[in-house]
């Protein structure tokens, strides 16, 4: 699936979103640990750097010194607004690269693990069956005590063509079928958030906790990923089965309130969507 071009990186220095302090509650309990001198975080998605414009407040310079920040995005105009930002927070180190989600784990070639991964309000932007491939991915490039942490809206408040945010049930869904093959045991739970004008998710994935090496889980990602296609296409169904009954009652009977109008509206952009992410994948 190709870039969306409705959606758009946000960068506002003077506010902090609830998901990014949660982000950086979990880094900065990572730094705390006086045996940690450089911890290597990979910010997927990156933007014109949101939540690295909140370091100054809510890290010490002692703990942004043992920071070395590795940026991700597909816009090479938001990683240069990010890397201005970078220069100025005495990190140990720095670097920005650009490309496809899809394909980050190639771009960075580093031989060395990441010890925090983020990746934040863009899950809704790639296609579903690209969003499983870039959750496998992050996995296999976490240090053994690493954790990648995801936040994604469950609905967004201005509708962006082509985008399909994901359901906490639906997200539960998906890394179910993941870890049922990967390590049985191993069980992500994925809270809700609410906020002013919709509802967020977050999941919080830990390597420790995860027994088979990266040798053996890329042995296994063949079964995965078949797995995985089998759930999303059934997901997608379901949903589009539910986008068509309400379009024909909506052309049936029409939208007679303002509120009614706008869930018309909703419905006709996931109706694209979800053709869009259907078509992607023939």
């Amino acid at each position: 699936m190709s870039l969306i071009s409705d959606s758009d990186a946000v960068l506002d220095s003077g506010r902090i979103y609830s998901q990014h302090l949660a982000a950086l509650t979990l880094l900065n309990n990572k730094l705390q640990d006086p045996n940690v001198s450089n911890l290597r975080w990979l910010d997927l998605a990156c933007g014109q750097g949101q939540i690295i414009s909140q370091l100054l407040g809510n890290l010490s310079n002692e703990n942004r010194q043992k920071l070395s920040y590795v940026g991700f995005d597909i816009h090479v105009g938001h990683t240069k607004v990010a890397e201005e930002l970078a220069s100025k927070l005495s990190l140990n180190d720095y670097s920005f690269h650009q490309g496809y989600l899809t394909k980050f784990s190639g771009i960075i070639d580093s031989p060395k693990d990441f010890d925090f991964i983020t990746f934040t309000s863009a899950a809704h932007e790639v296609s579903p069956h690209d969003f499983y491939q870039i959750i496998l991915d992050a996995v296999m490039r976490l240090s053994p005590d690493g954790e990648l942490y995801i936040y994604d809206m469950e609905s967004l408040v201005e509708p962006e063509l082509g985008a399909l945010p994901w359901k906490k049930e639906e997200i539960s869904i998906l890394f179910d079928t993941i870890f049922n093959i990967l390590d049985p045991k191993f069980k992500v739970h994925p809270s809700t958030w609410g906020h002013t004008n919709c509802k967020g998710w977050t999941a919080v994935i830990q390597r420790r906790h995860i027994e088979p090496n990266n040798e053996k889980i890329d042995s296994m990602r063949g079964a995965v990923i078949t797995a995985l296609t089998a759930v999303v296409d059934k997901i997608l169904s379901e949903r589009l089965k539910d986008c068509d009954d309400a379009l024909e009652a909506y052309c049936r009977f029409g939208a007679e309130t303002a509120n009614n109008e706008q869930d018309k509206l909703s419905c006709l952009y996931k109706f694209w969507a979800l053709h869009r992410a259907i078509g992607a994948k023939k």
